[in-house]
This record gives C-alpha cells, structure tokens and sequence, in this order.
C-alpha cells in the first residue's frame, strides 16, 4: 500500500467513541506449534444485539465456571493436568450497567467464587488516546466533551483533562513494551513487527505534522483548546486530528495482542477476546506468514459486511473445552 493511498484510507475512517455495544460474531481455533490460540471476534456498536450481549456475558462466564470445574475434577479424580485458560481481553468502557463480555467480563467474574484454570488479562492500553477520542468526538458531534471510564491495563484513567502530551507519552510506553517484545522474537515474528511498525511510524508522523502545523498545545487540558471554538464548531484540522490518533493506537493495539498471544507460554490455552479487527490481525499473521493450522470455528465476521448473528454458548463451549 502506497503512503498517499495508507492516509486516504486513514482520513476517511469515522472517530467513534469506543462504545459499549458489542457482541461476539466469530470464534475460531488454531494450533501453533504446540500452542493452542482461540480467537473471538467482537463488533462493537451493534444496537440489535441489545439483548444478545447481556445474555453473551453469562454465557460465557457459564463456559468458564464449566471448563474450571471440568479441569479440577479431571486433576483430583483422574491425576489429568488441563490447560490454564489464559484470557487477553481488550477491556471497553461499561456504561449505565449495560453489560458486555469486553465491558463487563472482570467484574462479572470477580463476583463469582475465584475459578481455578482460567487468567484474565485486560491488554488495553489506550488510556489517554481514548480519552482524547472522546473528547474530539463529542465535541464533533454535541459540542461538548465526555470522557467515558476507560479501564486501561495500566490504572492510567482521565476523567477531567487529557492533553496531547499525554498521548505522546502513552505512544512512547507502549513503544518501549513493543520493542522489547521485538528483541525477544523469532525472524519471522520480527518481519511482522517491522511491516507493522512502518505503517505507524507513518501515521504517527503525520500526527505530529498536524500538532507542528496548527500549533496545537501540547500540554493544555483539551477540554479547554476546544472551548475555545466550541461557538462556531471545531476546525476540521481537530477532526482530523482525532482520526489520526485513533487510527495509530487501533494498529499499536493489533501488533499488541499480537505479541501477547505469541509470548504466552504453550502450557496455556491462549484466548484473545477482542474487536473483530483486532483479532482478524492476529488471525491473518498467525496463519499467514506463522503457518498456524486451523482446526475450526464458528460464525463469519467480514470487514464492512453487515453481521446478522452471533455466537452462542455451544459455539462458546466447543471452542474452549
């Protein structure tokens, strides 16, 4: 993909609040070596599966109690040792009580007796990116600013102010975690990182190019720059501004769970719950250029193809068992 072509793309692209809706569409299993990966798919902001998300969280949180009991009796009975589930979820924002598995999974599961064999690790990291993208969204859409409680992996949250710097800032962490990983991957791993890393080197350039080029304040509450222009609307440029960051930090996220789910020990079951896009990342470089074999899966999430159905507990219970 050419540059002029990549930054089309990437300026046609719509900033959405990171919403609450969302609800499972794909689930698929792949052995990877000796390492087993399930992969589910979630489409996020899907109003006529209101009801199917609440219903998917206990759903799944009966698979796991299942798979849990399941493991403990085969080890006490039996002297059969089972896989630990190891669970990379990209944590959403939960909003009025409406639950979901990305939303709502943690808490739900920290409210039942503690489950032996299952992990779950919340791999969000875009704490202050996602506020900004709050922030530039309501003020596109409503003229005012919100920020949802983003639970990031790091207890970073901004509730009240967020600045550019802060954004900054959190690309360089998450950087710093990235090559780190980079160092300790095979050749192969190490190509994908690199064609990865060259398409967000290139938007994050083009970030600091609209910051140098408008002269946006770096270290000013956000809230507050765009009060300034609340009146009359925002200027495109903050528009674009916003698209930018959340395009960046959507493809930091991909080559992250990436990473997660390859440096996961093979004596876990590694599961990633995640958004459709982010786990059809995974899924495309794992079988790909990984040559991981596909064993089965449920459901058939396409990018731009309106989804009419989800999955359900069976599907959640064949893929994880």
């Amino acid at each position: 993909m050419t540059k002029l072509t990549l930054f089309s793309l990437i300026m046609t692209l719509v900033i959405t609040p990171h919403l609450v809706q969302s609800v499972v569409v794909e689930g698929s299993k792949w052995k990877l070596d000796d390492k087993e990966v399930v992969l589910f798919f979630d489409a996020h902001n899907l109003s006529a599966f209101r009801e199917r998300e609440e219903e998917e969280v206990d759903d799944f949180i009966q698979v796991l109690k299942r798979y849990s009991y399941s493991a403990c009796i085969l080890e006490k009975y039996f002297d059969t040792q089972t896989k630990p589930l190891h669970i990379l979820l990209e944590q959403c924002p939960e909003s009025n009580g409406h639950e979901t598995i990305l939303a709502s999974l943690i808490k739900k599961l920290a409210q039942e007796e503690s489950l032996a064999y299952i992990v779950v690790e919340n791999i969000e990291q875009r704490a202050a990116s996602g506020a900004m993208d709050d922030v530039i969204g309501d003020y596109g859409k409503i003229g005012k600013a919100s920020f949802n409680y983003r639970p990031s992996a790091t207890h970073t949250f901004y509730h009240q102010s967020v600045t550019l710097y802060d954004v900054l800032d959190e690309y360089e962490r998450i950087m710093s975690h990235l090559n780190n990983a980079y160092v300790l991957s095979s050749d192969k791993v190490k190509a994908i990182h690199e064609d990865k890393m060259e398409i967000i080197e290139y938007i994050y350039n083009g970030m600091l190019q609209e910051i140098s080029t408008h002269a946006v304040p770096l270290h000013e509450n956000f809230i507050t720059v765009l009060d300034r222009f609340s009146s009359q609307g925002i200027p495109p440029y903050f528009e674009k501004l916003g698209k930018i960051i959340h395009q960046l930090f959507s493809c930091i996220i991909d080559l992250y769970a990436l990473h997660r789910v390859l440096s996961i020990s093979s004596e876990s079951k590694v599961v990633l719950v995640a958004g459709a896009d982010h786990s059809l990342y995974v899924q495309s470089r794992i079988m790909g250029t990984l040559d991981a074999e596909s064993e089965y899966g449920y459901g058939d999430f396409s990018p731009g193809v309106k989804t009419t159905s989800s999955l359900k507990r069976e599907d959640f219970y064949s893929l994880l068992m």
